[in-house]
């Protein structure tokens, strides 16, 4: 951003006239040397630029036959305009992330609901009783794109997430999953410290998103004169977008595919920890359409949803929703 309004800063300066100099002085110019020889081994030294023309000195690196030499050199813009139109694109870019809240670390806690959307199950089925406190629900959110419809304050949102979903059983007991059910008994000893069975996928939302805080964008005016501000040797007036007191509300779907399933249980054995852990499909389904809602104040960010699709696979067990509510703990905008 600073780059591009000091290379508006040049051109303002083109335009508006040039001071005088004195075309007798000489400016001095070095170069960064990097090399290696029989006297003095690997050596990197600062050396004087014969050639007196102002130029970004360039960087040298000499072997013992050949000697290379890396310059650059900025490139000129074509006109102001597209030099405003491209401070502006940029512009653009950092305050459709500053209002856009899906990527960062989302954590909560999962629920399952029966038939009648309560948390009673029947009877048979009551070993798929969770302990909410430690069915836990974690995604980072990596990347998240955003459509404007016209300004920040509504825009349609997407992106990609991975998701890990554990469900913490409250009995102590061992499940089969085998054959087309799922059956459970009952044990004394061991005593679990972790029962659990965990889902982990990629999510992908589909979101409409709304904002309340205003945050204009610049005129071409304004860009042209904090450019011109620099002349002379001053810092550059650079614009900036906050969301604080900005309340954002979305509301759509997330879709997730579950590309593993993991039953683990852990417990103590004879003084030592002891851990079985079976891979497989477990009877769920491989994929989750939910119904999702994101609302927050400023950086705060509080999301709750509510699946579309059952856990298990059908007629496996009564049907099961999952659902699950949290908040955005570190948010990468």
């Amino acid at each position: 951003m600073k780059k591009q309004i000091l290379v508006l800063a040049m051109l303002s300066g083109s335009i508006g006239g040039s001071a005088q100099t004195d075309s007798t002085e000489v400016p001095s110019t070095h170069r960064l040397e990097l090399g290696v020889n029989s006297k003095e081994g690997g050596y990197a030294r600062i050396a004087n630029d014969p050639d007196s023309t102002d130029k970004p000195s360039p960087f040298v690196i000499t072997t013992k036959r050949k000697k290379i030499t890396i310059s650059t050199e900025d490139r000129d813009w074509i006109s102001q305009e597209d030099s405003v139109q491209d401070v502006l694109k940029e512009l653009r870019k950092e305050r459709r992330n500053q209002f856009t809240y899906w990527s960062g670390v989302d954590v909560g806690f999962n629920a399952l609901l029966g038939p009648d959307n309560s948390g009673d199950f029947p009877r048979e089925f009551d070993f798929l009783q969770l302990d909410q406190a430690r069915s836990r629900f974690v995604s980072i959110n990596f990347m998240e794109q955003k459509i404007e419809f016209g300004s920040h304050h509504v825009g349609l949102l997407t992106g990609l997430g991975w998701e890990f979903t554990n469900y913490r059983f409250k009995e102590n007991s061992i499940m089969n999953f085998e054959g087309d059910t799922i059956t459970a008994f009952a044990v004394d000893q061991p005593q679990f410290i972790k029962s659990k069975l965990r889902q982990s996928g990629f999510r992908v939302p589909l979101m409409l998103e709304f904002n309340t805080k205003r945050a204009k964008m610049p005129t071409t005016e304004e860009v042209i004169a904090a450019a011109a501000d620099t002349v002379g040797g001053k810092e550059p007036r650079t614009f900036k977008f906050t969301n604080k007191k900005n309340f954002h509300l979305a509301a759509g779907v997330v879709g997730t595919w579950y590309y593993d399933s993991m039953y683990k249980q852990k417990y103590r054995m004879d003084g030592s920890i002891q851990k079985d852990i079976d891979k497989g499909e477990h009877q769920v389904l491989p994929y989750r359409l939910a119904a999702s809602a994101r609302i927050g104040y400023g950086g705060l960010n509080l999301f709750a949803e509510y699946a579309l699709t059952p856990l298990f696979k059908e007629h496996i067990t009564p049907e099961l929703t999952p659902f699950n509510v949290g908040l955005t703990i570190i948010g990468f905008n």
